[in-house]
């Protein structure tokens, strides 16, 4: 027979024992919540980030309704801009874009056939600079992006047009 060791184990391996089952415990907890909530930290920060750093910027949509078309401010031209870009109106593109960005315009939407599978377009509007009868505008995809496009727009009567798109470096 095998004797049996009745010694009564120390308190402070029980102490170190559930210190440690704690810790893993704490640790698994914090993995599965990051894991759950990844998908939807870009959307978290940009909310939480709006509301408070991020005021001067205006929240852009695109989406898959109808073509929207209004000149009457800058953000809302360049919702049209997009609009019309996603949907293909060949029209409406040569109505919002002047000079040598409307024949671009123009060759990029008539080339296509038919009009693409839509996708739900969000980004950052801020206006940059602005006077009488120009405006730029600085477009980005996500906010803490350093890159983005710059938009020249100008007044021509009570309507907005685009002159030029830049990339931002």
């Amino acid at each position: 027979m095998q004797e049996v060791d009745e010694t009564p184990r120390s308190p402070t391996r029980r102490t170190f024992l559930r210190i440690l089952g704690l810790v893993w415990l704490t640790s698994m907890g914090l993995i599965l919540g990051g894991a759950l909530l990844a998908p939807h930290l870009a959307s978290i920060a940009d909310a939480v980030l709006h509301q408070t750093v991020h005021r001067q910027w205006m929240r852009l949509r695109v989406t898959s309704e109808p073509s929207v078309f209004d000149l009457s401010t800058p953000a809302r031209t360049l919702q049209s801009y997009y609009s019309a870009l996603y949907h293909g109106d060949v029209l409406r593109m040569t109505q919002l874009t002047d000079g040598a960005l409307r024949e671009q315009m123009h060759q990029r939407v008539s080339t296509t056939t038919t009009a693409p599978a839509f996708t739900p377009y969000q980004s950052f509007l801020r206006t940059e600079q602005h006077g009488e009868h120009e405006v730029v505008m600085l477009e980005k995809l996500h906010l803490f992006w350093s890159n983005g496009l710059r938009f020249l727009l100008q007044r021509e009567a009570n309507q907005w047009r685009i002159v030029s798109v830049m990339p931002v470096p």
